[in-house]
């Protein structure tokens, strides 16, 4: 069976880390140098995750009210309400997976943040988004967590509002076992803000959580195998007759993701992703082509949009399925080929309008950097398949 996700990183990789001592950190320093590099900011901040990123941030600025889109990963809304603020959801734009910008004219305020989300990889509107929030007073926060290597007009999304922040989560462009991630700025007093609110709440994991750890995302690399994975979705999915992690309603609550710093075995791993980034990236660009070729004549779903700037860096390739969304999943494992679920459940389906639609219909195919020219084959032979046989009823 084809993986929902693969890993970049290898035992080997894991094998070194298990090796890396925290005591000099110079692999933790060589990724905020690359990470400067790349980003063009002054200020990097290392992280747990994304999540706890977004978390420090809104610890940091003060400010009370925070517009996110109303389509999203809950873990945005979870870090909004444990750092104490209160959510405004802004609508879903009609045809696509970020927030509809002008809507933003009638919400924003100064006291307010806008977490501008750049979903899936795919470049929200920065041009309206900066526009009316300069005008209004308001703060721009970047949710690159998706888009790390995506640009718009040749500048890094993250690095065009007031501050962003990234993330090296499992399923992410940038892998690290099993989070990790940073954040970027150039404004000085900021980034002592929130390196205080980091210094004062987060703390070194110790070494039971690092072989833990280690541990877990070994069993992620192996189980990568086709058949090893069949038998990982059959015991995790199948037996208990489910189909994600996720579950519905908002949990907030205070885990290691918030709570820990990135360690420096954690950065020794991305460390070397970021060094080739370009070739994660360009492998990302050609599968996202080639997919979209493949599927161009398919009826039953809805294609992404085509990236015609080649300048996303896109980490998943999000149909939207015409019909019941499980039975289409249902029909692709038959044939071998799992999927992803992105944002199935979202921080408030009643008050979310298109946001809602979205979350019914999204289902994410096979897409990353490991992805086979014969698994890519078999992924798209099987959407064809199933859109010929008119299987989603």
């Amino acid at each position: 069976m084809i993986p929902r996700t693969k890993v970049n990183y290898g035992l080997l990789d894991l094998v070194r880390a298990a090796f890396t001592r925290e005591r000099k950190r110079e692999y933790a320093e060589a990724l905020v140098t690359h990470l400067r590099e790349l980003t063009g900011c002054r200020h990097i901040l290392l992280t747990a995750s994304g999540r706890g990123a977004l978390y420090a941030i809104l610890r940091a600025v003060g400010r009370e009210r925070v517009l996110i889109p109303s389509y999203t990963c809950k873990a945005v809304d979870e870090a909004v309400l444990l750092a104490g603020r209160s959510i405004v959801r802004v609508p879903t734009e009609a045809n696509g997976f970020n927030y509809d910008a002008s809507s933003l004219e009638e919400l924003l305020d100064e006291g307010s943040v806008v977490v501008a989300t750049h979903q899936f990889g795919i470049p929200c509107d920065m041009a309206t988004t900066m526009s009316l929030a300069r005008a209004r007073g308001a703060l721009i926060v970047e949710d690159a967590a998706a888009s790390l290597g995506t640009r718009i007009d040749g500048k890094l999304t993250g690095t065009i509002g007031d501050v962003g922040f990234f993330s090296f989560d499992s399923t992410k462009l940038v892998t690290v076992p099993l989070k990790g991630g940073f954040i970027a700025t150039d404004d000085d007093a900021m980034a002592q803000r929130i390196a205080r609110v980091l210094d004062e709440e987060t703390v070194m994991p110790g070494l039971a959580w690092k072989v833990r750890t280690i541990l877990m995302a070994a069993i992620l690399v192996v189980i990568e195998n086709g058949a090893l994975y069949r038998l990982f979705h059959w015991v995790v999915f199948g037996c208990r007759r489910a189909f994600t992690f996720d579950e519905d309603g908002l949990h907030p609550e205070f885990t290691e993701f918030y709570r820990h710093r990135l360690t420096n075995w954690q950065a020794r791993i991305a460390l070397g992703q970021i060094r080739r980034l370009d070739e994660i990236v360009g492998a990302r660009q050609r599968r996202y082509r080639e997919l979209l070729s493949g599927l161009s004549g398919v009826e039953r779903a809805a294609l992404p949009p085509e990236d015609s700037t080649n300048s996303w860096a896109c980490i998943r390739f999000p149909l939207r399925v015409r019909g019941d969304k499980l039975v289409y999943y249902q029909q692709l494992v038959d044939r071998g080929v799992d999927c992803a679920f992105s944002f199935t459940y979202i921080g408030d389906p009643s008050a979310c309008g298109r946001a809602g639609q979205l979350a019914h219909e999204v289902l994410d195919l096979p897409y990353y950097e490991k992805l086979t020219d014969r698994e890519l084959n078999r992924v798209v032979e099987a959407v064809v398949e199933i859109d010929s046989a008119g299987v989603t009823r």
